[in-house]
């Protein structure tokens, strides 16, 4: 017992001494840091699309050698991804364009539709925008605009240098998929074997939890960002809103922060409404809650399920931690994380209260 937390002390203390040395001496982590930051990204997009396909790739292995499903599903899929761009790219492009250029326009109108809300006096409206102050609410909002294209032009060296990243990641990704979704079930077994033999039956039983529990909140989460972002779309081409599938890509797209994003990707659609009108701007707002209501209550506990089992107010804590944390990668991800290490440390509960064995 005593030789057991001398090695979990000494552990402990190695580590926090590699830390240390780290910090003191720059050169030693940097190589690695560097590293990192370079197969982070796409080993992480490379996990998420491999969740997605697997199914499809479970069903082509029926009949087909694996190597074949896989090129096969490689095709599929860019099939659809060449149909979009060819549909769907220069109709996107026009009016996301559009919206950029509109955007002095669009504030200008904001403005002027405050004013004349605060001159109709109408249930006190008048103390209620001078309350929530809205005319300098957007004149920031224009400054900000403005502040953001000027950074932009800046910056255009990192701009540039991000974007010479991303196409990195798209070039590794498909590489790291393709032997993920060839060789992923035998990688399982082969960390499972990394273990003694009385320990791979428990090592089996946690992979596999972790493993389900990914699956259900990956899948289940892309149908959900493209449920919402169909319906969104519908919607705002009935009530006749500008940049409708641009605004309901959007939708669909910040529906994978959950809680936070709907409402994220509701303002831009709400800023639109209110430039052709203050009715338009209400009804978009109605139409997002109704969106948001059906998501909530009939698609996420159809397609999700109750696997996550996490309580929304600990959602939210941890989205804001983590955000703070880690920006927009850490509120997307930790979700999925938090759901790991609470299997995990299920599990160790389990071993420490006797009900299973190591």
């Amino acid at each position: 017992m005593n030789n057991k937390f001398f090695r979990i002390g000494a552990g402990i203390l190695l580590v926090f001494l590699i830390i240390y040395v780290g910090t003191e001496i720059n050169w030693v982590f940097h190589p690695f840091a560097v590293l990192f930051q370079t197969l982070f990204i796409p080993i992480i997009l490379a996990g998420f699309f491999y969740y997605l396909l697997r199914p499809v790739v479970k069903i082509f292995n029926k009949k087909l050698p694996a190597v074949l499903s896989v090129l096969l599903v490689y095709f599929i899929l860019l099939c659809i991804v060449t149909g979009f761009l060819v549909l769907l790219g220069p109709v996107l492009k026009r009016q996301f364009y559009g919206l950029i250029n509109s955007m002095p326009f669009i504030v200008s109108e904001i403005q002027k539709r405050v004013t004349s809300i605060k001159e109709m006096n109408i249930f006190q409206l008048e103390q209620l925008a001078e309350v929530l102050d809205l005319e300098n609410l957007f004149i920031e909002l224009g400054d900000l605009i403005n502040r953001l294209l000027r950074s932009i032009t800046a910056n255009i060296s990192n701009i540039i240098s991000l974007l010479a990243n991303t196409v990195l990641s798209i070039i590794i990704v498909p590489f790291i998929l393709f032997y993920l979704l060839r060789d992923g079930d035998r990688l399982g077994t082969y960390i499972i074997n990394l273990f003694k033999e009385e320990k791979r039956k428990l090592a089996r039983s946690i992979l596999t939890d972790i493993d389900q529990i990914l699956s259900a909140y990956i899948q289940g989460h892309g149908l959900v960002c493209l449920c919402v972002g169909l319906l969104c779309y519908i919607a705002f081409l009935v009530i006749g809103l500008d940049y409708a599938l641009l605004l309901a890509v959007i939708a669909g797209l910040t529906e994978i922060i959950p809680y936070f994003g709907p409402w994220i990707g509701a303002i831009p659609a709400v800023v639109v409404g209110l430039f052709q009108s203050t009715g338009t701007a209400l009804i978009v707002i109605i139409v997002i809650v109704i969106v948001q209501q059906i998501e909530s209550n009939f698609i996420t506990p159809q397609v999700i399920g109750k696997k996550m089992k996490i309580h929304p107010i600990i959602i939210m804590f941890l989205i804001l931690l983590a955000g703070r944390l880690a920006g927009l990668i850490g509120m997307i991800m930790v979700v999925p994380v938090y759901a790991v290490f609470r299997v995990i440390v299920t599990y160790v509960m389990k071993i420490r209260k006797g009900e299973l064995k190591l």
